[in-house]
């Protein structure tokens, strides 16, 4: 100790210094290996298993067609067409170009019985048969997913949603008892690049029909509606 002026001793400052051991030095490091390593794997399960896996799936989705059967006024009964698009999967996809025709048929006369049969289909038709005769409506559209589409609209749905579309069409019932619904559309994972190549042509009745040299992402139906009778 020191002293003061006025005799009192004067206290010391005193400073520890901790030396680590080989062993606390090779705890230490582990620990921080260990945290850094979590951190690692925190960020390869948020953004490979959340982000990066999903975009590498194929896209998983259903196209379904219903309708329904509305009033009758003075022999003209509206139909409702729903065309319903559910996403399904964990990606986006894009509606690139779709096509939907409604055909009015009448019954004919019946035939004799019919029989086909091949090593490949086999068929009997003894039922009264039914001709399509006219286009009640008929609409196609090319979107920016598709080769010279219009680069303004889309269609996109989000993984596990939907979407629909409706169309009110006014049947004279005496005319056409049963409607065909014929729909055609082209999906693909979004974005769609290469965009498909496309095009809209025109049905033997005057309808529109879509057209590709390759059947990647084309999903057709055909569906008959039997008008039922108002009481």
């Amino acid at each position: 100790m020191t002293s003061t002026d006025s005799g009192k001793p004067e206290p010391q400052e005193l400073r520890v210094h901790a030396v680590r051991t080989p062993a606390e030095q090779v705890r230490t490091a582990v620990e921080v290996a260990a945290i850094v390593a979590a951190g690692l794997w925190a960020l390869y399960t948020f953004v490979y298993e959340q982000r990066i896996k999903p975009l590498a799936e194929a896209a998983a989705f259903t196209v379904r067609t219903t309708v329904d059967q509305g009033a009758t006024v003075n022999g003209v009964t509206f139909l409702t067409v729903h065309k319903r698009f559910e996403n399904t999967g964990n990606v986006p996809i894009d509606v690139a170009a779709e096509a939907l025709t409604i055909y009015g048929e009448r019954v004919m006369a019946r035939q004799r019985r019919v029989l086909l049969e091949s090593s490949t289909r086999a068929e009997i038709r003894d039922d009264v048969p039914r001709k399509v005769v006219t286009v009640l409506y008929s609409i196609a559209k090319l979107r920016n997913g598709a080769v010279g589409g219009n680069q303004n609209s889309s269609f996109y749905i989000s993984p596990q949603s939907s979407n629909e579309e409706d169309y009110l069409v006014a049947v004279p019932v005496k005319n056409y008892p049963i409607v065909k619904v014929v729909r055609k559309d082209f999906i693909e994972k979004a974005p769609i690049f290469p965009k498909l190549s496309v095009r809209i042509l025109k049905t033997k009745l005057g309808g529109f029909d879509l057209q590709a040299p390759h059947l990647e992402g084309e999903y057709d139906s055909e569906y008959e509606y039997p008008i039922r009778p108002q009481r």
